[in-house]
């Protein structure tokens, strides 16, 4: 089965440098709008036999722009990780505030739940994910699945299948950006990674 994981255009507070998780649903920017049908304009939708999307609005419309009329199925489990009290927050804040809950990369770690402790837990939210994912290969064994979705959300996915779950192993894709998985029984595949269809 061949995975198409692609993210969200830009929001407004993406521009702004605020974390955006699944609390806040922004719509995208004019920025973003732009972005999304100058690379959709490079991108088939009618290669995929199934397509699934988040039921964030970022997500919802950048699908719209990319796949055009055809139909697609929403599915919760695949909305953005829950930063809880930190979402809308400048991440500038919160790393002066709290350097040692960021990574090397700038990326949240483990020490964030010792400052938030609304914050979604990482086996809660692998555990959603590979949920969807083994449905998904359950369902469509040698299809060609498109998911629109956000940027932890496609971290996780590659980071379970290729890294034992190790989110640091990829960094955060640029938005409009996509991945790509082969996934069957007796191995998975990155195939690439941040690709940018602009």
């Amino acid at each position: 089965m061949e995975v198409v994981i692609l993210r969200h255009g830009e929001t407004e507070l993406n521009a702004q440098g605020k974390v955006q998780g699944a609390r806040v649903d922004p719509s995208l920017s004019k920025t973003g709008r732009e972005d999304a049908e100058n690379a959709a304009k490079n991108f088939d939708a009618s290669l995929f036999d199934a397509i699934y999307v988040s039921p964030l609005q970022r997500a919802q419309e950048t699908a719209k722009i990319f796949v055009g009329e055809r139909s697609y199925q929403i599915d919760d489990r695949i909305k953005e990780f829950d930063f809880g009290s930190w979402d809308e927050q400048p991440v500038s804040y919160l790393k002066d505030k709290y350097p040692d809950a960021f990574d090397k990369n700038g990326f949240t770690n483990t020490n964030m739940y010792k400052y938030a402790k609304d914050i979604e837990s990482k086996e809660h939210f692998e555990k959603r994910l590979v949920s969807f994912m083994n449905e998904l290969v359950q369902k469509l064994r040698s299809g060609k699945i498109l998911i629109v979705c956000h940027g932890v959300v496609s971290r996780m996915i590659c980071a379970h299948y290729i890294s034992k779950g190790d989110m640091t192993s990829f960094a955060q894709m640029g938005n409009c950006c996509a991945c790509k998985l082969y996934l069957d029984e007796q191995k998975q595949s990155l195939v690439f990674y941040n690709k940018n269809y602009a």
